[in-house]
């Protein structure tokens, strides 16, 4: 998807409660209400009669105005717009395009450019929780359309571009998440059993076997009470495909264990993550988990 550029963006509301999203987001249209409004008067662009007709409606010039700024934008907006709604926990935006069209009730109707979307161009999920609040307050507006006052934010999280202070954050995080890694190439092989012993802990598994022991297979025996799940952990400091095949194979004629954690902070293990229940954790994810269950410190100090 080529970049997407606009000179404005708007917040609409399709229908009272949501009652017209599946209906847009299958048929990539726009619906909108004031079915009173004279449609011939919006063609002609006479916003002022549209302004006096909700006047005389309604009997108060305030919100006479504000319906004809919304009728207005429904109408007039062009493809140079972005339209944005929130519907099934994601953000959905489009262009519009083409006239609008009366409805046999009365309600308006417009086409989209390619429907609507709830991906950036980069093909990423515009998922709420990963939002800014500036731009999700939107959802508070008590009308219809209002215009989106986190214009640009919006138009760089559509377009997968990141403020500077962002980007250099990123690359900082980075750079730990390395740092992190050779930390844990330094630890002593019963200080890598207990950061893992950590790391499970600070994430909801209890452990319920001793670490190490005489099992070959098992390091770790976890149970996460939330669901009563067992799994156990296999801990290496170096691994490859076949130390992890082995290991993977003994896994498979076990009935006691849901999950398998193989972690490892050295080396390569190209087997699929997740595959008949078992979980690969190496070095970058490792490093991440640390940095997560905010253990940096307690790494630094037992290096040093």
């Amino acid at each position: 998807m080529t970049k997407i550029e606009a000179k404005e963006a708007y917040f609409i509301k399709l229908g009272r409660g949501g009652e017209w999203e599946d209906e847009c987001l299958r048929d990539s249209t726009l619906r909108f209400g004031y079915r009173e409004t004279p449609h011939d008067l919006c063609l002609d662009g006479n916003w002022e009669a549209v302004q006096q007709f909700w006047e005389t409606r309604q009997g108060d010039a305030g919100v006479a105005t504000r319906n004809m700024n919304q009728i207005r934008i429904f109408y007039e907006a062009g493809v140079e717009t972005v339209f944005i709604t929130f519907a099934r926990s994601l953000m959905y935006w489009c262009r519009p395009s083409g006239s609008v069209e009366v409805l046999a009730d009365g309600w308006r109707r417009r086409s989209t450019v390619q429907g609507w979307n709830s991906k950036s161009v980069g093909g990423i999920s515009l998922t709420v929780d990963r939002l800014s609040g500036h731009l999700l307050k939107v959802q508070r507006f008590q009308g219809t359309i209002c215009q989106v006052k986190a214009f640009d934010y919006l138009l760089r999280k559509l377009n997968d571009e990141l403020l500077p202070e962002v980007a250099a954050a990123e690359e900082a995080e980075r750079a730990l998440i390395d740092s992190i890694t050779g930390l844990i190439r330094r630890l002593t092989w019963q200080d890598f059993e207990l950061l893992v012993d950590l790391i499970f802990s600070a994430s909801g598994w209890r452990r319920i076997g001793r670490v190490g022991g005489p099992q070959k297979t098992v390091d770790l025996e976890l149970r996460l009470p939330t669901t009563d799940e067992r799994a156990f952990v296999q801990i290496k400091s170096q691994a490859n495909d076949a130390s992890f095949r082995e290991y993977a194979e003994r896994f498979a004629e076990a009935d006691s264990y849901k999950y398998m954690f193989f972690v490892w902070h050295t080396g390569e293990v190209t087997a699929a993550d997740g595959a008949d229940g078992v979980k690969l954790i190496g070095p970058a994810r490792l490093a991440r988990m640390v940095l997560d269950a905010g253990l940096t410190s307690w790494l630094r100090e037992k290096v040093s």
